[in-house]
């Protein structure tokens, strides 16, 4: 822990290389657990430095007191910072499959109705070169949530493919895939294993008047396989499509 605190106190105290901001206003209905009808707001930031990379993300949901008649907004964040060996010991080469390798971390955090949610995830990653994407991660974790016994294993792979089609038309297809392996915690605490993913669909709007890549409109994706890790039967499958407005700025 000690070892990670250096590491986050040294990404942090470089100044970046690049970075890009954005906000994303979110609404969809029939969701599985808890209110039908939400709007989420989400806030991300990815940023570049010397020695790797980070990516983090806030997110406040507001239930809008649907169906089951419980209004309690929630919120969720991630931390990842990654540590790159390719830039530290000068193999990266972004015309190779494997571009870069790379020591992962995520820290989760977040509240809801149900209560509050931590995890400490480690591992390894790789940035690899697929035709036509702007990036395309592939990252394995050791997964250790506090308030559960155990640990487990999680892959999450993260990428995303512009599509352009004409000068004012544009498109973005994005996603991540979180995969957890195993199952986590004993009793009341027991999770099982289980997947979800956020498939984006984009359409570059702001092209239209000189803001390319800063106002996109489309949908969001979102399917769970045993929602939250509920052991069956009552682990819910959902498929939710999502409204979506991004500001890139």
């Amino acid at each position: 822990m000690k070892t990670m605190l250096i590491i986050l106190l040294s990404l942090s105290s470089m100044a970046a290389q690049w970075s890009k901001t954005s906000m994303s206003f979110l609404r969809g209905h029939n969701f599985e657990l808890g209110d039908n009808d939400r709007t989420e707001i989400t806030w991300e930031n990815a940023s570049g430095f010397k020695y790797g990379d980070l990516f983090m993300w806030f997110e406040v949901t507001d239930t809008q007191q649907g169906t089951n008649n419980t209004a309690n907004a929630a919120y969720y964040g991630e931390f990842s910072p990654r540590i790159s060996l390719g830039k530290i010991f000068n193999f990266k080469n972004q015309k190779r499959f494997i571009q870069d390798i790379l020591i992962s971390n995520t820290f989760e955090f977040g509240r809801s109705a149900s209560g509050v949610s931590r995890a400490r995830l480690h591992g390894i990653g790789f940035d690899l070169k697929i035709p036509y994407s702007a990036f395309f991660q592939f990252n394995f974790y050791l997964k250790n949530s506090p308030d559960k016994d155990g640990t487990t294993f999680q892959t999450t792979i993260a990428y995303m493919f512009p599509i352009k089609l004409g000068e004012k038309l544009n498109f973005q297809y994005s996603a991540y895939i979180d995969i957890i392996h195993g199952a986590e915690g004993e009793g009341s605490t027991y999770t099982a294993p289980y997947s979800h993913t956020g498939q984006q669909f984009l359409y570059d709007l702001g092209a239209n008047w000189g803001e390319k890549n800063n106002y996109l409109i489309g949908i969001e994706y979102q399917w769970w396989d045993r929602k939250y890790g509920i052991p069956a039967p009552r682990g819910p499958v959902e498929n939710v499509i999502k409204y979506m407005f991004k500001w890139i700025f």
